[in-house]
């Protein structure tokens, strides 16, 4: 009986320490994912912690194989990045039966485009990049993009094609601001001064560095300043025409004092140049080229040299330098031009391939398609021509009907304005008259001027026709309509903008508007004409500190409020 119990035991035992050990890889791993950018270093040391019979699936065994890929990259150490390979081959192997996985994908194969530019395989690198360029385009991911942009410039300006490279330094300039990347945005903008120092263009170069050193100087990096201070000394070296501020210099020769690499030897060389100092720039260029320089400092070395033999007298020697300098140009520029032919003809030997089995497959198939397109045109051709003809026919009849339908509207419509024309005519002169009778026997009233029974007539005729425009509903709303058609519709409108106004101002307003002169409103209205004066002024004054659409038609139609006071 003991015996069954201590097998239990003992397999308990086993997968607790198996599932301890699984959940303790996968912490690993995330707290490794989260260092990985900022504290590579201590990301690598958390996964060479890890073995490799630690890990329960391919999925962590693939994303182990990842984190290790891009900590060993960031770190920039050759030992550690030589073992990538292997591991980017296990996590493409089970990344890429994953297509959901977009980013993993991504940084596969970006990493394996990073380790084949460190093979020296240019042309590899840039397919792969530009395979990482096609599925990063599907996701919006900035950062990881400029890096791509960042190293596919850098391929460009391999082969010397500058422009190339230039317009993708610039596209990854634009992306690191777009994610805040100040440190990468520095990068690019380096890019972007050598790319233009090689095409000729110093200002923009200058303009560009002058940018990337101000970055270098936010970030307070050391070896950031050091590039830009070191490129602006170059790009003044190559220009025979400006001058170096002496603060630039200073600052130039402090950054460079303890690099002993070639690049900062041959900085110290161009300061002391600067200085005008021929013999000391010639020693710090011997040390420079003691140093060992790379392809791309060494015609810089040559081009300073020759410039320093120029300053010092010795043309001999400084055409034999400019020659050295033409010579190493050129040897790149063959070089480049070979591998860019290489790519190029590749490239085409496969199209071609590729168009002739693809011509070969579908010629037959065309060549019926052909015969029977043709005869289908040739009838459809005679169809055509027969169905233009009548259209042409029925067009031409078509307008010639619009034409006469155009014509009966047009003398339709003359018609109907001339006599819409002499029914207004009519209707104001009829206004016009009816309201100046009204008015006139009102100012006679008022003058007493006639015979006692003639007055007393008139007086009565005039109340008459008073009462029936004060009182009589239908004679005021008539009175309304006459004033609309005489100026606009002015009553509509006043109505429209003062939707507020009390009716006895509409009244006095209608009949001012009506051209009724305050005597008659006066007895319209049974007021003083002093209070009809008021009112007008009152209305006036609110009309004009209004903002009413209408107001200036209603200020002109109510006229200067002083006259007969």
């Amino acid at each position: 009986m003991m015996k069954p119990r201590r097998y239990g035991i003992l397999l308990f035992g086993w997968l607790f320490a198996a599932c301890s050990a699984g959940s303790q890889s996968a912490e690993t791993l995330a707290r490794a994912e989260a260092l990985v950018t900022q504290a590579p270093d201590s990301a690598l040391l958390l996964l060479q912690s890890l073995e490799n019979d630690s890990f329960r699936s391919r999925a962590e065994h693939a994303r182990y194989a990842l984190l290790y890929a891009e900590a060993a990259e960031r770190t920039d150490r050759p030992e550690e990045a030589e073992n990538n390979d292997s591991l980017l081959r296990i996590a493409w192997e089970y990344y890429r039966e994953r297509p959901n996985e977009i980013r993993a994908i991504c940084k596969t194969r970006y990493y394996q485009g990073r380790s084949r530019l460190r093979q020296g395989d240019k042309p590899g690198a840039l397919r792969m990049f530009l395979k990482v360029e096609e599925q990063l385009r599907t996701i919006d991911e900035p950062y990881y993009l400029g890096l791509l942009y960042l190293r596919i410039g850098g391929v460009y300006r391999a082969e010397l094609n500058f422009v190339t490279a230039y317009r993708y330094y610039k596209e990854a300039r634009d992306l690191f601001m777009r994610s805040e990347n100040p440190r990468q945005t520095t990068e690019a903008l380096l890019g972007m001064s050598t790319s233009a120092l090689r095409m000729r263009d110093l200002g923009r170069a200058r303009r560009d560095c002058s940018m990337a050193l101000e970055l270098a100087d936010d970030l307070h990096d050391d070896t950031l300043v050091r590039r830009s201070l070191g490129l602006l000394a170059t790009l003044y070296t190559v220009s025979e025409n400006d001058r170096i501020p002496d603060d630039l210099r200073q600052r130039i020769e402090h950054s460079v004092r303890n690099d002993t690499t070639a690049a900062g030897r041959c900085t110290m060389a161009q300061t002391q140049l600067f200085r005008n100092r021929p013999d000391s720039a010639r020693y710090y260029l011997r040390l420079a080229e003691k140093a060992g320089a790379d392809d791309d400092v060494r015609p810089m070395l040559e081009y300073t040299a020759y410039r320093i033999e120029a300053r010092a007298g010795d043309y001999r020697e400084a055409a034999r330098k400019i020659d050295r300098f033409i010579f190493l140009n050129d040897s790149l520029t063959r070089t480049a031009l070979q591998t860019s032919a290489g790519m190029i003809e590749k490239e085409y030997f496969r199209e071609r391939a590729a168009f002739a089995d693809y011509r070969m497959q579908i010629r037959r198939t065309w060549e019926h398609v052909v015969a029977g397109t043709l005869l289908l045109l040739l009838g459809i051709a005679g169809l055509l021509v027969r169905q233009r003809m009548r259209i042409h026919k029925e067009r031409g009849e078509r307008h010639l009907l619009l034409i006469r339908e155009a014509e009966a509207e047009y003398r339709n419509l003359s018609r109907k304005l001339a006599q819409r024309d002499l029914a207004e005519a009519r209707m104001k002169g009829l206004i016009a008259s009816r309201f100046d009778i009204v008015d006139r026997l009102g100012k006679t009233l008022y003058e007493r001027e006639n015979t006692v029974a003639g007055q007393a007539a008139m007086t009565r005729e005039v109340k008459r026709l008073i009462e029936g425009f004060a009182e009589n509903g239908d004679m005021l709303q008539e009175l309304e309509q006459i004033v609309d058609m005489a100026h606009d519709e002015v009553m509509q409108k006043l109505r429209r903008n003062f939707p507020k106004m009390k009716e006895a101002d509409v009244r006095l307003l209608c009949y001012i508007f009506g051209g009724f002169s305050p005597q008659v409103i006066s007895l319209f209205m049974e007021e003083s004409v002093a209070n009809v004066y008021a009112r007008k002024s009152r209305l006036k004054s609110r009309i004009k500190a209004s903002e009413a659409p209408d107001r200036e038609l209603f200020l002109t139609l109510l006229g200067p409020v002083s006259d007969g006071c």
